[in-house]
């Protein structure tokens, strides 16, 4: 037994180690031409653009939309020859953002070898804000700001907010209350962050219950409701603080099922939703 073990033959640690060292070597050396051929093959060749409508469809970008897709394309940074593979999305989508207020959300496909494709959803104004005497904010449905104008372009008016250092792409800021805002000189105006969240709250559903065309002005002077103008003939009372989504189906359904049914043209009231049973009382004048 003592002769068979010293018979054995030694293991070769110095070979052992030489080959663990050579597979590292050569994996090490397989991915790097991996990523070489990646930089060299996998570039940015084709941009296309794509336009989508309310309805979900995809068109391509032409002349006729606000942006041109060379427009687009700029904005976001990318480059033809630009690596497709390591080429940051996100980066790339918050920068048309940033750059133009009219794009309310941009996604992006990548499609090996050199195909990125981009699809747009534009952003409408449908409420402006007043700053001056000849001087107005447009707003899109989530609060943004999209440009000055000369006039409300036959948007809702929205009185009763100060825009704070209002600036295209931007949600529109106003007063909290403290020192930092004020009205240009040493008064701190009171805080409108709850009017402002009602006005955010409030153009969904009115988008949503196709109610945005009859609206001609949002009222939020006041510190307890918000008050909306209806085509002429209807105030609509709603509490500063509500669940603004079910206020507004029942303004619909109040509107569709009585109003419009029952109303001659001629015939105006008050649609009020702020007593404290909770019921909204329908006034004819």
């Amino acid at each position: 037994m003592a002769k068979e073990k010293k018979n054995r033959p030694e293991r070769d640690w110095r070979r052992e180690r030489f080959y663990g060292l050579y597979v590292i070597v050569s994996a090490l050396v397989v991915l790097a031409a991996i990523g070489a051929s990646c930089i060299v093959f996998f570039k940015v060749s084709t941009v296309e653009v794509y336009l989508r409508d309310g309805d979900g469809n995809t068109a391509p970008i032409d002349q006729s939309q606000r942006y041109t897709q060379a427009e687009i394309v700029e904005a976001s940074g990318v480059q033809m020859g630009d690596n497709l593979l390591i080429l940051n999305k996100n980066q790339a989508i918050a920068r048309i953002l940033a750059r133009l207020p009219y794009v309310s959300s941009v996604s992006m496909h990548k499609e090996l070898p050199g195909k990125l494709t981009m699809t747009i959803t534009e952003s409408e104004p449908i409420a402006a804000i007043q700053t001056g005497k000849q001087s107005w904010w447009l707003v899109d449905v989530n609060g943004k700001l999209l440009q000055q104008a000369a006039g409300s372009q036959s948007c809702l008016v929205v009185t009763g907010l100060t825009l704070i250092e209002p600036r295209s792409g931007e949600v529109l800021r106003v007063p909290d209350g403290t020192i930092g805002f004020t009205d240009g000189g040493n008064n701190v105006p009171p805080s409108q962050q709850l009017q402002r969240d009602a006005l955010l709250q409030l153009l969904h559903p009115l988008q949503d219950y196709d109610l945005l065309q009859g609206v001609r002005s949002v009222d939020l002077t006041s510190e307890s409701e918000v008050v909306l103008d209806y085509e002429g003939r209807l105030r609509v009372k709603i509490p500063l603080e509500s669940d603004f989504d079910y206020k507004v189906k029942y303004f619909a359904r109040i509107l569709n099922d009585y109003v419009n049914v029952k109303w001659s043209s001629k015939d105006s009231g008050t649609l009020d939703m702020t007593f404290d049973d909770g019921h909204p009382h329908l006034i004819r004048n």
